[in-house]
């Protein structure tokens, strides 16, 4: 029996036999099995009882244990642990051990989920990376282009599509991604972060809006980032996105950029602006200037108010105001946790098929706990079926867990589906639950040029669900802007999981409404 020659690169590391470490060896073991780890996207094999060469040579079962223990030793330093081994007995009394190495973390850090939102051009883009690098932009926007996705983005300086950051803060305040060798690891920052801001940046442009929703409703969103352009001001994007977060009942804060190009005046302008449709009927909220570290503590309490709007001012450039807003995201409190265990619910967002791993799922956990080596039910199919299948590992963030909980965004390798089965929109739960076609709901129509009558079809926006919808019936006959109504409305396409009291968004052209569902049966 013999192995291949071990490769100075992959996820593939031989050990013969390790006992009585030093410590200064022991770092260096460490540094290796964290290499072969990055190499092998967050897991790595080691094999003990082999040469360099792969020899089998083996050893006996003190040794093997002993060596086994250096390794978990080492594993630990780097905020991993071995997930499964397998014994091989190649001679008599002589073992072989294959060892599965993960990135692991047993406690999660505190998430929460920012909507970056804004006009295009307001600088959401590179606000994020100047939080996240700790660097300040050359004007040109070179940060923009740090965290850019795709290569037009970067050419067009526009986000066409959802940009998923993490901000790591360290139990003393301090932003962990600015010691890291790769600020944008986020496997490193969330290992040695005791609180996660994730940053979602949406796109600006009014030909996104649809991607802006997906993220905006898609996401288990805790609050709503704003960003206004010092030169632009509140453009008709930005009221609308103001508007829209508003009436959704996010927590919302502003922060305005490029504050160092323009008078003080200016900026007084786009503050007197936000007032003005934070004012508006339905939304009703007062805006709070943050100026020093004394109105920092304020703005977080008058932020859970639902009622109080932080307004900060910040330059990507000189780096005004940009502590302020660090210690303010510090301080953003999470989520409450659930007290009662409910049924998980987490709508699926992305689908991959992943080389050695399968079929593999992103989603938002909505609620209940949801853990490794669970039986779990995805659906529904265009016929309306869920299906039986199980969750074979979880990560967040590319680190393995055992078990997430509500707010958090995680991948699951599911055993048991066919990947053309599966769409966006689906759901995974533990109780086999039931689709349906058409459902109730109250609705107000925010902007229609227009009448609404019966017969009127909209994109209907939930979580991750998106699918044309008519509607069957509207009780008030005529709807136009600023009208509710009591509806039936009526999915095109196929059936989707919905749930009473889960509120959606309407759209069609330049018509935008609110609904809440108030009756699936």
């Amino acid at each position: 029996m013999k192995y291949p020659r071990e490769n100075d690169i992959g996820k593939i590391e031989y050990k013969l036999i390790l006992s009585d470490v030093p410590d200064e060896r022991l770092q260096e073991l460490a540094s290796q099995m964290k290499f072969r780890i990055e190499e092998g996207g967050g897991e790595a094999i080691y094999i003990v009882g082999v040469s360099d060469d792969g020899d089998v040579i083996g050893l006996d079962q003190n040794e093997l244990s002993n060596t086994i223990s250096v390794l978990e030793k080492i594993a630990k330093m780097i905020n991993a642990k071995i997930v499964h081994q397998r014994l091989v007995e190649v001679k008599n009394d002589r073992y072989v051990a294959e060892l599965l190495i993960r990135l692991h973390k047993d406690n999660m850090p505190i998430q929460v989920n920012v909507a970056v939102m804004g006009h295009v051009n307001a600088g959401k883009s590179t606000v994020t990376g100047t939080l996240i690098s700790g660097k300040l932009d050359d004007g040109n926007g070179s940060l923009r282009i740090m965290i850019a996705r795709y290569l037009h983005e970067i050419i067009s300086g526009r986000t066409s599509s959802i940009t998923m950051r993490i901000l790591g803060f360290n139990d003393s305040g301090n932003i962990v991604n600015h010691f890291l060798r790769d600020p944008l690891d986020e496997a490193d920052v969330t290992i040695n972060s005791s609180k996660i801001i994730r940053l979602i940046d949406l796109g600006g442009h009014e030909r996104y809006l649809r991607t802006t929703l997906k993220g905006l409703m898609g996401y288990d969103v805790n609050y709503v980032m704003l960003v206004v352009g010092a030169d632009d001001g509140l453009s008709i994007m930005g009221r609308e996105h103001l508007a829209v977060a508003s009436v959704l009942k996010f927590p919302i804060f502003v922060v305005i950029t490029k504050v160092d190009k323009f008078p003080k005046e200016r900026v007084e302008k786009i503050v007197y602006d936000i007032k003005n449709v934070l004012k508006i009927p339905g939304i009703n909220r007062f805006t709070m200037e943050v100026e020093d570290e004394n109105d920092v503590l304020n703005a977080i309490v008058g932020l859970k108010t639902g009622r109080i709007v932080p307004i900060f001012q910040v330059s990507n450039v000189t780096g005004q105001g940009i502590n302020l807003l660090t210690r303010f995201l510090y301080m953003l409190p999470p989520r409450k946790l659930e007290t009662v265990s409910r049924n998980p619910l987490i709508y699926i967002d992305e689908i991959y098929n992943v080389t050695g791993v399968g079929i593999v799922v992103l989603g938002s956990v909505i609620r209940g706990n949801v853990n490794s080596n669970e039986q779990i039910f995805i659906g529904p199919t265009k016929f309306g079926d869920f299906i039986q299948a199980k969750i074979k590992s979880i990560q967040v963030n590319r680190v393995f867990v055992d078990e997430v909980k509500p707010g958090t965004i995680a991948t699951f390798a599911v055993q048991g589906i066919e990947r053309d089965l599966l769409r966006k929109g689906m759901v995974i739960t533990k109780n086999k639950p039931k689709a349906v076609m058409s459902f109730k709901a109250k609705i107000i129509v925010l902007h229609h040029p227009t009448t609404i009558k019966e017969g009127y079809v909209a994109t209907m926006h939930l979580y991750t669900i998106r699918q044309a919808v008519r509607f069957s019936k509207i009780n008030k006959g005529l709807l136009r802007t600023g009208d509710s109504s009591d509806v039936e409305l009526t999915f095109l396409y196929r059936p989707e999981y919905i749930e009473k009291g889960q509120i959606f968004i309407f759209r069609e052209g330049r018509t935008r409404g609110l609904g809440i569902i108030t009756d699936v049966d």
